[in-house]
């Protein structure tokens, strides 16, 4: 029992750990993903992708 508790603390541990290079990782790069977002000041829509004038939302470009 104990053992298994120790597992699930390490576990949630690591994913929170891994979320969060992630998460400095998408930060860092400075663009904006499939469907997020893309009003004026913030940053463009990524490599492959455009922003559409009605939704102001990122999609793949032409």
């Amino acid at each position: 029992m104990k053992t298994l508790v120790l597992f699930i603390i390490f576990g949630l541990a690591a994913l929170f750990l891994l979320s969060s290079a992630n998460e400095l990782e998408e930060t860092e790069r400075g663009c904006q993903k499939f469907f997020w977002t893309c009003h004026p000041g913030q940053p463009p829509c990524c490599s492959g992708l455009a922003c559409t004038w009605p939704t102001e939302i990122c999609i793949l470009g032409r």
